[in-house]
């Protein structure tokens, strides 16, 4: 006999997933505090480093090594390297909270170019109103000279936006187990540029300069934000429709941006607000549109057949 699955969430679970996008938003301002104690790629690798020590408590994904090193170079290595060093050099976490959801506007664009998928109207239409937030954003960096931490940030999102293609030609597998393995991958060359580009005396100073600032940014962006958020995300994926999951990842920029607000008495000017209404409202589009145009479509058959009828 087959489960049926639940269509509507517990308080319990409602709670959960609130909590994982507040953990998932809060992130961006614990790499900001981090970012004082180490350099973004020693901090990077650190943060992998943590999460991959629980190889030894987690099964490891039935996919191959140089499918696990792939996602671990795209979503490992390069997401958070550019991530950390954009916010390090200068972007304000709240707004990299937002600029990194577009993700999801790369991931349509990718799908299209190397799965050849074919993207929804409604796809296309989100990524044209999450375009214009970027160029809102962009526009509004290149003014202030902060073009370069603005360029890192919108990389790690494309990079995003490229480990998730490689994720979708995977076999199915468990995230939780996918997140912990895939961080063996990235510690070794980070570490290595991190030697190479932020040199030797910086990563000394920071190992020897530690504080419990430091400490707790690697252990909550290591374990908090990766295996705790992950597991309970993918459970939650495994025990409902993704319809009734995934909208609650809209509440992570908004996280982020309050959080960044209340912690790090960051202001946002109007454009960055304009600019992140929508690309939050191109989120939600992109999150809900094909339910929208099967309905407006629906709806528009029907007012054909009374026409026609009439």
């Amino acid at each position: 006999m087959v489960e049926k699955t639940p269509n509507k969430l517990t308080a319990g679970d409602t709670a959960l997933l609130v909590l994982v996008a507040f953990v998932w938003g809060f992130n961006f301002v614990v790499i900001a505090l981090g970012l004082h104690d180490f350099p973004p790629l020693l901090f990077t690798a650190l943060r992998f480093a943590t999460c991959a020590l629980l190889v030894f408590l987690v099964p490891r994904p039935q996919i191959g090594w140089p499918q696990l090193i792939a996602v671990g170079i795209a979503l490992g290595t390069l997401v958070f390297a550019f991530l950390f060093a954009g916010i390090h050099a200068g972007m304000p976490a709240g707004i990299a909270s937002v600029i990194m959801q577009t993700q999801v506007f790369f991931t349509v664009l990718l799908g299209m170019v190397v799965l050849a998928e074919r993207p929804l109207l409604t796809s296309w239409l989100a990524v044209i109103v999450g375009g214009a937030g970027i160029v809102l954003l962009a526009s509004e960096r290149m003014a202030l000279g902060g073009w370069a931490a603005f360029s890192m940030v919108l990389a790690g999102a494309l990079s995003w936006g490229a480990a998730n293609i490689l994720i979708k030609a995977l076999p199915k597998a468990n995230m939780l187990h996918l997140m912990v393995w895939m961080s063996l991958v990235p510690p070794l060359p980070l570490l290595a540029l991190s030697f190479v580009i932020e040199g030797q005396s910086a990563i000394e100073t920071a190992l020897w300069g530690l504080s419990w600032v430091g400490v707790g940014a690697v252990l909550y962006t290591g374990l908090l934000s990766t295996v705790f958020a992950y597991a309970v995300w993918g459970s939650m994926l495994q025990r409902y429709q993704t319809p009734i999951v995934a909208p609650f990842a809209l509440l992570t920029p908004v996280f982020g941006l309050l959080s960044a607000q209340l912690v790090l008495r960051e202001h946002h000017s109007s454009t960055q607000t304009a600019a992140t209404i929508l690309i939050v409202l191109a989120l939600a589009i992109n999150l809900w549109g094909s339910s929208l145009q099967k309905y407006l479509l629906a709806a528009a058959t029907r007012w054909r057949c009374r026409m026609l009828q009439d």
